[in-house]
């Protein structure tokens, strides 16, 4: 079944990947590019970061004429994220099987599940060579290990992020199925410059709080930035791979 997963073109069940402004984009753009013979029946669209950010984005999307007329038949979520596991590194690459809000409520959240068939493709695509695995998603950035392990052990995930619940929430509201696609960009045991504070209500980074955020723990911001350009070529590399398999299912399946 695997050999014939990879000969289905991925553009008969996603035409749409979101991805978080800034370099995340920047790197799966030109991914993409780097592949001449890729054809672009695939949008690729840049999101704000952040839960509330991007919850407030697609309220909006969801009401322009070209969604409204022509909405997406698959999405694909691309992007960076932080371990929440000594088992998994920076560099490694995750696809999600399901996600959940993290809550202050004593009973967790339940948890979102990723379109099964979708996951199926997408996993054999990458002959395999990708984690399976949960996620929970925050409305800050988590800086301190401690808080990573603590995250890792009370909902037995993998990995966190900032935008997986509103999207799976959207997408499963509207019957459009959806896959995300993560490559963690910082480990468990590693504590981050709290940058939240830079984080505008746009969802953009402001670049003079960034530095004076990153300037208040510079070692921190060393190590951040070390494994954050690991993290987005290894998401460069996921992204160019992503259109070779694309174009050549393409290719094998003319339209």
């Amino acid at each position: 079944m695997s050999s014939s997963l990879r000969n289905i073109p991925i553009t008969n069940y996603i035409d749409t990947i979101l991805v978080p402004r800034g370099a995340e984009y920047k790197v799966v753009c030109e991914g993409f590019r780097e592949v001449k013979q890729f054809c672009s029946k695939i949008k690729i669209i840049q999101i704000p970061v952040g839960l509330l950010p991007f919850k407030h984005y697609l309220k909006q999307w969801q009401q322009i004429h070209e969604f409204i007329n022509h909405p997406p038949k698959g999405i694909l979520l691309m992007g960076l994220c932080g371990s929440l596991s000594p088992n998994y590194q920076v560099g490694d690459k995750i696809i999600y099987q399901k996600c959940c809000l993290i809550s202050n409520n004593i009973l967790p959240p339940p948890w979102q599940t990723c379109d099964v068939n979708l996951n199926k493709l997408i996993y054999h695509y990458f002959n395999k060579r990708i984690i399976q695995g949960k996620a929970v998603t925050s409305d800050h950035i988590i800086t301190s290990a401690e808080e990573k392990w603590q995250l890792g052990r009370s909902y037995q995930a993998d990995v966190v992020d900032m935008e997986g619940i509103p999207l799976l929430e959207f997408c499963n509201y509207l019957k459009i199925p959806v896959a995300m696609i993560r490559v963690i960009s910082d480990n468990c045991e590693q504590d981050l410059p709290n940058l939240t504070p830079a984080l505008e209500e746009n969802g953009s980074l402001n670049p003079w709080r960034l530095t004076f955020q990153m300037s208040k723990n510079p070692l921190s911001s060393i190590h951040l930035i070390r494994s954050s350009l690991k993290g987005l070529k290894t998401l460069k590399k996921v992204s160019k791979d992503l259109a070779t398999a694309i174009t050549a299912s393409v290719v094998g399946h003319p339209f």
